[in-house]
């Protein structure tokens, strides 16, 4: 089976974790999915993040997605397989953000749990996420 032809990961074949740390420009992080399914999976694109507030629902924030190309803008794992994609969140001014966020990939979406602070310190300047492609992880 070519690349092209592995089926796009369906919520439940894939789990994420969501890991912050604070920085001087608000918090970094690292999304990682695990091919929990026992056949190969795409992710294709850049994830979507939006974190969820202390009480369930999803805080207002947005995740830009900036135009870089990369080709062919997806990954394929086995079974057991991950892939990482870096995650920035500048500031915040809205209600507590909680200890999950909700991770959107080609129309799919599945939630993921968050490891350290919950939000950005600043509470100046834009609030929007953004995130990079997914890479393996080795």
């Amino acid at each position: 089976m070519s690349s092209t032809e592995v089926p796009e990961a369906a919520p439940g074949e894939v789990t994420f974790t969501l890991a912050w740390e604070n920085t001087d420009d608000g918090l970094r992080g690292m999304l990682e999915a695990v091919n929990v399914s026992d056949h190969p999976v795409r992710l294709t694109g850049k994830p979507g993040v939006t974190p969820v507030g202390t009480d369930g629902i999803k805080l207002d924030t947005t995740t830009i997605v900036s135009l870089e190309a990369l080709i062919p803008g997806y990954v394929v794992l086995e079974p057991g397989e991950r892939a990482t994609s870096p995650v920035y969140w500048s500031a915040w001014s809205g209600p507590n953000a909680g200890d999950t966020v909700i991770v959107e990939w080609n129309g799919c979406e599945a939630e993921a749990a968050v490891t350290g602070p919950r939000q950005p310190v600043s509470r100046e300047g834009a609030t929007n996420l953004s995130t990079s492609w997914f890479a393996k992880a080795d």
